[in-house]
């Protein structure tokens, strides 16, 4: 007698084995696609962190070249004591850390209603009468100051600053910055003028920019330039202008040197 097949229990089995067969499948391509996932995780992971590293580099690098182009600006020699003592009188250098020399002493002259020392009053004159060519009024505001006056307006700004709320320190080192103290002020020495009692708004004056482009066929140079704040220790001062002599005014301008600048390049 032929025994019949059970179909039944045959297809079962077929269709368990091969259900288990498509899962062990399935389950190796979801093994395989999580690999590859957290393959290309760990590649975009590792991408990153060499990227940010070489970002802090490329900031570091940045940061140490500022660092160095500081250095160098405050490498700059800043005791001129011995320079005043030798250098010609139209290049001494008075600032915060430089005081008058006590063997200075400039030839006064009166012009207009200020005094100027008489050296420089011939390229200043000329410059005056050249500007009024052009339709620009020129006048001089301040000239030479006695160490008196000196002192008057300096503790005046200082008694400001202390008004605001400064403690003395602070408000001493603010009114430095516009002032210096007696006898660190370059109208001390005769050889500087601040025009049309312009204050920080001078520069937007066609006067300004006259001057700008003709002072130095004269002699005299921006002496507190902005951005170089750090170097001359003052504050921008765009009416503030000092004679050094037309030789020294060109060079200067075409360089982009300020008085400290300049003179550290002499005496290196």
């Amino acid at each position: 007698m032929v025994r019949k097949k059970n179909y039944l229990k045959y297809y079962k089995k077929s269709y368990l084995k091969k259900e288990k067969s498509r899962f062990n499948v399935l389950k190796t391509m979801s093994v395989l696609s999580v690999v590859v996932t957290m393959f290309i995780f760990t590649v975009f992971i590792f991408y990153m962190i060499v990227n940010d590293a070489n970002i802090f580099t490329d900031e570091k690098e940045e940061i140490e070249t500022n660092q160095v182009v500081s250095i160098r600006k405050k490498g700059l020699r800043t005791d001129f004591n011995a320079w005043n003592r030798t250098c010609d009188w139209n290049l001494i250098i008075v600032n915060n850390f430089n005081p008058v020399p006590d063997y200075f002493s400039p030839s006064l002259k009166q012009y207009g209603g200020s005094e100027i020392d008489e050296r420089v009053l011939p390229e200043l004159a000329e410059m005056i009468q050249m500007a009024l060519i052009d339709d620009v009024h020129l006048w001089i505001s301040s000239g030479y100051r006695t160490l008196q006056r000196q002192e008057q307006l300096f503790n005046k700004e200082l008694e400001k600053n202390i008004n605001e709320g400064m403690n003395k320190s602070d408000a001493e080192d603010q009114a430095m910055k516009i002032l210096s103290k007696p006898g660190n002020n370059e109208h001390n020495l005769g050889l500087s003028v601040d025009f049309n009692a312009g204050g920080n708004d001078f520069n937007l004056t066609k006067e300004y920019a006259w001057l700008l482009e003709n002072s130095t066929n004269y002699g005299f140079i921006l002496r507190y330039p902005k951005e170089k704040e750090q170097v001359t220790g003052r504050a921008f001062e765009p009416a503030h202008f000092r004679y050094v002599g037309e030789e020294h005014a060109k060079i200067m301008n075409s360089q982009n040197l300020c008085l400290e600048e300049y003179i550290s390049t002499l005496i290196r």
